[in-house]
């Protein structure tokens, strides 16, 4: 068997493979007989059919099974040969298979990149100071209140404060610029909701229809209606009177607490744990900005580009789901190319810098950390673990979730050996 290696571009290796006639009369044979055992062709019997025969009814079969067998076994062989280690599955191209000739392919792969990582331990960090407001918790108190909100309804007419369940439509021009908006809940406040004119429903009764004029903002997601003059047309289907719970020893016995005071502590402890999580992800960043100035490399091409088309996919999710035209979203994803390729080139960098600390620290992660994982996904989600697990098999989501989970142990390590700088 002949091999040949060369680079396409950095991080990218061509691997030029012939295997001699021999080799593949060899597996041929052992293809045929294989055929012969189950071919059915009128007037023989199975497993006695010629072997001209065979080559005549099953050569398309058989040059497909010869290449299963060949094709591995030489990417395998040029790969030991020319140490090369892969990323991902090879592109095989440029097959060439005759009967009596050598049968000889090409494989493109990504090769791990080559880092020269600098001294990781000690990056120095700013760590911010944690406080906690009386305004914080008030404010807190004040959403708990708002989640636990009790809505009668009105027979009388909308009130400043009240609530309009309402269908929507918007048009520009005289056409509809969105979609039909059923039971809308909007606050009838002249700052709440729908650009400003909640307060334009004071006065409304059930069943009655109002056509609101407006402008548009300038900042309008649909850029070709931002700054048009618009008209909405609203209908009251039901008006609702806000009622807050009292903020006592009962809302908090109602809530599973004690008491009030009880309650309060436990606001003000997940403020806090909310902030540490904060400035743990901030710090982290500081390491990560740190590695990735401080580690110069390339990567191959093909990987950032795979990056590339997972980000902008999720961005065009992202915009889409805020009411985008299509074309508007497709103008948008234009002028950012630039920026989602060199994100998805530090993303694809930062992978492999925490994946060669891993490999160096020996951290690694096991079935328990993966099974913990699950059950804190199944927690947040309302779902068994089972039926968490099994969705992330069926999608093949298992290998980045392994991934996340080490990168994550990986940054919780370098965090520990950071030196950290209180800020005063």
């Amino acid at each position: 068997m002949k091999t040949r290696i060369k680079n396409k571009e950095e991080g990218t290796k061509v691997l030029q493979i012939e295997i001699p006639p021999d080799l593949v009369e060899k597996a041929a044979e052992e293809v045929y007989q294989e055929i012969k055992k189950i071919a059915k062709i009128p007037g023989f019997r199975v497993g006695s059919v010629p072997q001209d025969l065979l080559e005549k009814h099953y050569s398309k079969d058989a040059k497909s099974e010869i290449l299963k067998k060949l094709i591995p076994q030489g990417y395998k062989r040029a790969i030991e040969t020319h140490k090369v280690i892969p990323i991902g599955f090879p592109s095989i191209f440029n097959i060439s298979f005759e009967k009596g000739k050598p049968l000889t392919f090409e494989a493109e792969v990504d090769i791990r990149p080559n880092i020269k990582l600098r001294n990781y331990k000690g990056i120095k960090v700013k760590k911010k100071r944690i406080s906690l407001s009386q305004q914080e918790v008030d404010d807190a108190f004040s959403q708990l209140r708002n989640v636990y909100a009790k809505y009668s309804d009105v027979a009388g007419p909308v009130k400043k404060g009240d609530y309009a369940v309402c269908d929507v439509e918007a048009f520009v021009e005289g056409k509809p610029i969105t979609k039909k908006n059923n039971n809308m809940w909007v606050l009838a406040d002249k700052e709440a909701s729908l650009l400003g004119m909640g307060e334009e429903l004071v006065g409304l009764t059930k069943g009655q229809t109002k056509e609101i004029e407006t402008k548009l903002p300038e900042g309008y997601p649909d850029k070709k209606y931002a700054g048009k003059p618009a008209k909405f047309k609203v209908l009251v289907r039901e008006v609702k009177e806000k009622e807050l719970p009292t903020l006592d020893d009962a809302f908090a016995k109602d809530l599973k607490v004690d008491n009030l005071e009880a309650l309060k502590k436990e606001i003000e402890s997940g403020i806090f744990k909310r902030k540490e999580n904060t400035l743990k992800i901030d710090m982290e960043n500081q390491i990560l900005d740190n590695l990735l100035k401080g580690t110069k490399f390339t990567v191959p091409a093909n990987i950032v580009q795979r990056q590339k088309e997972v980000l902008a996919k999720r961005l065009e999710a992202e915009l889409l789901r805020k009411g985008l035209h299509k074309d508007e979203v497709a103008k948008n994803l234009g002028q950012r190319m630039q920026k989602l390729k060199e994100d998805a080139r530090d993303k694809v960098r930062i992978y492999f810098i925490l994946d060669d600390i891993a490999l160096k620290e020996k951290i690694e992660i096991n079935d328990k950390d993966i099974d913990e994982r699950l059950k804190s996904l199944a927690l947040s989600t309302g779902q068994s673990q089972d039926e968490v697990k099994k969705y992330y098999e069926k999608e093949n989501l298992l290998g980045g979730l392994a991934e996340e989970i080490k990168e994550g142990k990986v940054l919780e390590f370098l965090l520990k050996e950071a030196e950290k700088i209180e800020e005063k």
